[in-house]
């Protein structure tokens, strides 16, 4: 199968079964209402992103007849993938419509994860040389790293998910790139599956933004982060493997930043760190008097810029990333601290 055709078939399912999940979830009760955390006006669909799973899972058994066994056993990748992306979406139709806890979801990842591990044969194992001292191997400690780094990629795209068209366009560039760097490497197997990612989630983009006839709710924000999670691995991991780890990390590095930064906050406050609040960096930028296009515009330039540095640095040790990582997200922290110091003179106005 010619690599483009991956990407058009998944687009067309994606884009073609949106108008039936919005009659689905307009019959199914599946609607964001708007409420203190949210940012619409009026009540929208979500199940937006059974489309975007649709357009991967339909076309991912076919993969198998046209990705070269030899890398990666790429059979059993993308076997487990396609079995642990159904469990995530399952869970994420689960909690668009009826409601579903952080530890439920945390038990569906868990299983989802360990199906990748155990039945891909793939998990993190090599850090690359992130302390300039030579390479880190982990070994076996691998396996629970794995779990926490998938963990947190979920939650940071089901977190940054909360403007129209921000997921989809922070994980199509994060996607794009994952692909360059596959052909670049000659990953067939992740170049296949972040291609078909990409299309599926285009596919929802026109029903996204600018105005949202339909959300992803978080059938779709759970499956993207899994699926760039899994690519992730897939990408840096494993004997054949030659892309830096750190080069996942900076393509991500926004919705990582912004993850990490809130759950410090929650916990330095004891609060809950799984409880939501308005503290993400698209809503202080909203409360600063920013239109909310242009924040996501603004998102996704930030998105684009540490997709651009992964590119011009990854022939680099990941020490050197890790401190280039460093310093933009030191400088992003000093951006959403002038956002906070605008917002508390505009109160006190």
């Amino acid at each position: 199968m010619p690599i483009y055709l991956v990407f058009f078939i998944a687009f067309i399912i994606s884009f073609a079964t949106v108008p039936l999940l919005i009659s689905l979830s307009n019959n199914s009760g599946a609607i964001a209402i708007p409420g203190k955390r949210h940012v619409h006006s009026h009540p929208t669909p979500k199940l937006g992103g059974i489309a975007i799973a649709l357009g991967v899972l339909i076309i991912t058994p076919s993969l198998l007849h046209f990705v070269s066994p030899s890398l990666l056993h790429s059979n059993r990748v993308i076997e487990s993938y396609f079995l642990s992306s159904v469990l995530i979406l399952i869970v994420g139709i689960i909690d668009d419509i009826w409601g579903a806890t952080w530890k439920i979801k945390m038990v569906f990842s868990g299983i989802a994860i360990s199906i990748i591990i155990f039945g891909g044969g793939i998990y993190i194992e090599n850090l690359g040389n992130l302390l300039g001292f030579g390479e880190i191997h982990l070994g076996l400690w691998g396996i629970p790293f794995t779990y926490f780094a998938v963990f947190g990629v979920v939650n940071a795209v089901n977190l940054i998910d909360g403007l129209n068209g921000l997921a989809c366009g922070i994980s199509s560039i994060a996607f794009l790139s994952f692909a360059v760097f596959a052909a670049i490497s000659g990953n067939e197997t992740a170049l296949y599956l972040s291609l078909a990612n990409l299309g599926a989630t285009l596919g929802l983009f026109k029903y996204n933004y600018p105005k949202a006839k339909i959300f992803m709710g978080d059938s779709g924000s759970l499956f993207l982060g899994f699926s760039l999670a899994i690519l992730a691995i897939i990408l840096t991991q494993g004997e054949t493997a030659t892309i830096n780890p750190m080069v996942p990390v900076a393509i991500l590095g926004i919705p990582i930043f912004d993850t990490l930064r809130v759950l410090s906050i929650r916990i330095l406050n004891k609060k809950n760190p799984f409880a939501p609040d308005k503290a993400h960096l698209h809503h202080l930028m909203v409360r600063s008097g920013l239109p909310p296009g242009r924040v996501v515009k603004i998102i996704w330039m930030l998105s684009a810029l540490m997709s651009m540095i992964a590119f011009v640095l990854y022939n680099n040790d990941a020490w050197v990333m890790l401190l280039i990582f460093c310093i933009v997200v030191a400088a992003i922290g000093m951006f959403i601290e002038n956002l906070r110091i605008i917002r508390a003179k505009a109160m006190r106005k």
